[in-house]
């Protein structure tokens, strides 16, 4: 990189710098940088600063003043990342750089950022978009979205990102939290045959692999500057494996004894799942437990996935005359993420839970239960079959001993756990926007236009899972056992142990597929909007107005889920018949088989999980074998599944830009007509039987290998639990119905943004807006389910400790939800004490209405003309009154000698909202998800010529997530230290090096805000580094 000798005259610094550098002060926010083909107001752009190009700076340094700069000279309050250089962000991900503004929260994915969240809000409620426009997102393997996918995007194709934290009229609706336009680069505002290649490797120490990374531009433009060319082009290949543990379901046992469920302080819970048998139980010493909470498995994954990246840009500028520029863009984003989860879980399978159990008083194989203090959380459990004590694995077996009957099979006489398994995923995303516009500009009047379009899909093309017991059911009907003790334990790093022999064990091929669990099934999504937009801007010679600003804009785009499966059929039976599919009973003569050969042990558990053996399944070449066997894969679609939304959206605004000597700012005002159709499909099950029954009318026991009993239905076949298992089209019947609902609402959004210049170097700012965003597509139009679960079902099922209680139950979506909706206000001060530096505060409030939030409660409704009360129904409905404010305090300054520091803090309290249902009840109250009380960023720098050192740290205080049983998910805070390196060896060529999460920090998250000890989730994505050489010409 070229670099000119450093020349800035400098006074002494005041008492005042002093406390700025003491509190490490710095922000790498700022900026008003116009959307692309939005006219620039006049005034904005004649306030004067610090002219960043009379200066003799560049890099990181001159990156972030010139930031700064166009903070300042910005009417709203916005922040910006700028790119050092043509290809240069300053960070790996977009979103990792966001998370330094103040105010914003990252989420990450195999340790990249994915969303984003600004001042408490959900990154559902913030609008990303590309040039001024929306840009397409997709999600690889899950439900559509309005946040965006951070994962998709390279960095290096940027030249800035900018972040409005407050409105103006002439800016898209949608961003209650705040609107991020990402900026690209155009060929004639670049030097003619300039660009840059770029090649990089980077290392992981969880997956101890090093991949390669390749990227470059070239930017051209003929000598008069009246046609360019830029294309733009990045692939990265990254090895990402994650180290993760995980809760399933926690349920408070002792209702029907203790009543209903309390926290650590012996206070009324709001948890609302409660163990079905009403009691606690016993463990193998006669020990009784009961008025807890525990969950009913506990899983500890490592996921390695394999992810390309890859992006490009091309963008044609004609300027045919002076006053006339037209500029057309085409942008691809793909992602592809091939991934293998091999997960190890202990289910509650040992513990006799039912008090109708034969074992229930003889505690099956539990040994022990582990509380925390209060006694009220269970944080660990252990089993084991006992050496000199006899075990019984059936009803005769058991009465024979002269033990009561009921519920007598393997898993009082075997130790299934862990069950082995996991899932192998090809995934695909991909987004892409095609755009014309132009720019025309008069003496009095600029108008601007575009047109586009965008789009996007995500999702597997397959998605596998298979598991696996550590037992085997012999000839004579007797069982082998593989593991022969399994105890979890979530205080400190999650961790299992299991005993000895169980590796050898399994490769032995003391093992079982469990054909019930196994299966392939996938979700998938697009995304697509058309927008046309025109703006005019009336420039005036006035001493107060600058210029007035109005324009007209369309939207038309949805989204669209669709569902559907991957399976092997039984050979020689028809492919199309996904009842064919080798996992349903008709072939489980081979279907029951398993080489020992693919299974291996994980090692390498760098963080986040422990395990004294963690055997794992080869997917691919399971997958493999299963091709081989039953020949090519099947594909089928659910049509039956309906998952759409449309929306039509016009909106028009007016926007006054103004000055005097001190004040500046806007006034404007934006309405927006939004046509909404949802449409998505309610599923009714009706769960009729499971087992088939014996002349005695009890479960008929079964052994793997023998002949269907008579009068058993087509299909019957020995299930794993010991008992002949109906087919899923006798255990029950599904009818669906396709819902929709039109709905049109137009709002009336006002905003004003003032700056005043208290003194040449004080700067007032104030700004009150009316916002929306409209709700979340899941919410409106994920398909619904009801189930009936009948009384022959529910006693089949608990035998082996599994169902619901008899009667109805459901969730759904709901499509009357309305917008979001905020009055939201700021005030800041920003002092610039010295050109390139500044102290400022911020104070922010959002009254937000109507956000949506997952509530629980008994429901009546009609299910085929009949009147039927469905329990614990879940759906969404809207929060009321809920604010969201807090204060943000940023400095930036760098000494002469080449020493910055950046700081920024924000504090912000999101109270708790009343959550209504649609007949006005009220069910609650919950915290607003996404928001987190405190949000630190601290960063320091040295830079020279030829040399730039960088160390980040991040800390992001509890987070809050949505609800679960009644109780918010709190991600406990983390923080982040990550290093950056570069050293010019050539004006032109220079050699870059990072380290990220350099102190190897973990996530992890609880139930309930009493106490930390109901582990939800957690953690470790690795420690990265990255090495790389840049030339640019």
């Amino acid at each position: 990189m070229n670099r000119m000798p450093f020349a800035r005259n400098r006074s002494t610094l005041s008492a005042g710098i002093a406390i700025v550098l003491f509190a490490s002060a710095a922000s790498t926010t700022a900026a008003a940088q116009q959307a692309d083909g939005t006219p620039a107001p006049t005034g904005q752009a004649e306030v004067q600063a610090t002219d960043l190009d009379a200066v003799t700076v560049t890099g990181y340094r001159y990156a972030i003043e010139k930031s700064l700069e166009q903070k300042r000279n910005a009417n709203a309050v916005v922040d910006v990342i700028t790119a050092e250089d043509v290809g240069k962000f300053p960070d790996k991900n977009v979103a990792d750089a966001l998370q330094r503004v103040p105010g914003v929260v990252i989420s990450r994915d195999g340790g990249e950022g994915k969303n984003v969240s600004v001042r408490g809000l959900s990154s559902e409620l913030v609008l990303t978009e590309l040039n001024g426009n929306y840009i397409a997102t997709a999600e690889s393997n899950g439900d559509p979205t309005r946040s965006f996918n951070y994962t998709l995007l390279p960095s290096n194709l940027l030249g800035s990102a900018e972040l409005y934290k407050t409105p103006e009229a002439r800016i898209d609706e949608g961003g209650i939290g705040g609107t991020v336009i990402l900026q690209t680069r155009r060929p004639l505002e670049l030097e003619p045959n300039s660009g840059f290649v770029s090649a990089e490797g980077t290392w992981s120490d969880t997956s101890k692999k090093t991949d390669g990374q390749f990227s470059g531009s070239y930017s051209w433009h003929d000598k008069d500057n009246r046609f360019g060319v830029f294309v733009g082009y990045t692939q990265q290949k990254r090895t990402a494996r994650t180290l993760d543990a995980s809760t399933e379901s926690w349920q408070w046992y002792g209702r029907d004894e203790v009543g209903p469920a309390v926290d650590v302080n012996g206070n009324p819970s709001d948890f609302n799942a409660n163990w079905w048998g009403g009691t606690g139980f016993w463990n193998q010493d006669g020990n009784y437990s009961t008025g807890f909470m525990m969950p009913t498995a506990v899983s500890l994954g490592a996921k390695r996935e394999e992810r390309e990246r890859k992006g490009g840009q091309l963008t044609l500028q004609f300027k045919p005359t002076d006053d006339l520029t037209l500029t057309a863009n085409y942008f691809r984003f793909d992602l592809s993420q091939d991934s293998q989860t091999n997960t190890i879980k202990i289910p509650e399978w040992n513990i006799a839970r039912y008090n109708g159990d034969g074992n229930w008083r003889g505690g099956r194989l539990l040994d022990r239960l582990q509380f925390d203090p209060s006694g009220t959380i269970v944080t660990g459990a252990a089993y084991s079959l006992r050496p000199g004590k006899t075990y019984y694995c059936s009803e005769a077996q058991a009465a024979a001993a002269g033990l009561p009957p009921g519920g007598w099979g393997s898993d009082d006489c075997t130790v299934p756990t862990p069950q082995i398994t996991g899932s192998y995923n090809i995934e695909k995303s991909q987004s892409q926007t095609v755009d014309l516009g132009g720019e025309w500009r008069g003496e009095q009047v600029d108008v601007a236009f575009k047109v586009g379009r965008t789009w996007a899909k995500g999702g597997p093309e397959l998605q596998f899972s298979l598991p696996i017991k550590p037992r085997l059911q012999n000839a004579d009907g007797s069982w082998s056992n593989g593991n022969f003790a399994s105890a979890w334990d979530l205080t400190g790093t999650p961790s299992m142990t299991f005993s000895p022999e169980l590796m050898q064990n399994l490769r032995d091929g003391i093992l079982q597929v469990d054909l019930g669990s196994t299966g392939s099934s996938w979700t998938r999504n697009t995304n697509q909007q058309q927008y046309a937009q025109i703006d005019t801007t009336w420039h005036f010679d006035g001493e107060v107005v600058d210029s007035l600003q109005f324009g007209l804009k369309r939207r038309d785009g949805g989204i669209h889920r669709s569902t559907g499966n991957n399976y092997w059929v039984c050979p020689g039976t028809d492919p199309s018949d996904y009842d064919n599919r080798y996992w349903n009973g008709r072939c489980n003569a081979i279907a029951t088989q398993f080489s020992p050969g693919l299974l291996f042990a994980q090692d390498n558990l760098a963080g986040g999980v422990n395990a004294s053996a963690f055997p794992a399944i080869n997917f691919p070449g399971y997958i493999g074998y299963l091709n081989q066997t039953y020949g090519a894969m099947q594909t089928r679609s659910e049509d039956n599944f309906v998952y759409n939304v449309d929306e039509e959206i016009y909106s028009t605004y007016l926007q006054l830009n103004f000055h005097t000597e001190r004040l500046r700012g806007n006034v404007g005002v934006r309405v927006a007509r939004t046509g909404q159709r949802a449409d998505s499909t309610d599923k009714v099950t009706a769960y009729n039987d499971y087992f088939f029954d014996g002349a005695d009318g009890n479960p008929l026991a079964c052994q793997q290998g023998a002949a269907m009993p008579s009068g058993a239905p087509a299909d019957t076949y020995c299930g794993t639990e010991g008992y002949w298992r109906l087919s899923d089209s006798v255990q029950r019947t599904e009818s669906f119905v396709v819902s929709g609902l039109d709905r049109n609402y137009t709002d009336v959004l006002p905003s004003f943004n003032l700056a005043y210049d208290l003194t040449e170097n004080l700067l007032l700012r104030a700004a009150a807006a009316k916002v929306i965003a409209r709700p979340s597509y899941n919410d409106i139009a994920a398909p619904g389910s009801l189930e009936f679960y009948s009384p022959e079902y529910v006693a089949d099922r608990r035998l082996t400790g599994g169902a619901s209680e008899q009667g109805w139950y459901g969730s759904g979506s709901n499509k009357n939800l309305e917008p979001y909706k905020a009055n939201q206000f700021d005030l800041g001060l920003e002092w610039y004490f010295q050109p390139g530096s500044v102290a400022g505060v911020g104070l922010f409030r959002k009254n937000v209405e109507n956000f949506a939030v997952d509530v629980i409660s008994d429901v009546n409704m009609m299910v085929d003309g009949q009147p039927v009360t469905v329990q614990n129904y879940s759906t969404q409905a809207g929060g009321q009154d809920a604010v969201s404010q807090g204060v943000e305090l940023y400095a930036q300054h760098t000494l002469p000698f080449g020493l910055g520091v950046q700081f920024n803090y924000t504090y912000n309290d999101a109270s708790k909202a009343a959550v209504r249902l649609e007949d006005g009840t009220e069910a609650g109250k919950t915290a607003m998800p996404g928001s987190a009380r405190n949000q630190t960023n601290l960063t320091v720098f040295y830079e020279t010529d030829s040399l730039l050192l960088r160390a980040s740290y991040n800390r992001r205080g509890e987070l809050v997530q949505g609800l679960v049983n009644g109780l918010n998910v709190y991600e406990e805070p983390y923080y982040q230290i990550d290093l950056n390196a570069a050293y010019n060896i050539t004006p032109a060529l220079s050699l870059t090096a990072s380290v990220l999460n350099l102190t190897k920090q973990e996530s992890r998250s609880h139930l309930g805000e009493d106490t930390r000890a109901r582990f939800y989730t957690g953690g470790y994505a690795g420690r990265l580094a990255y090495l790389g050489l840049t030339y640019k010409f």
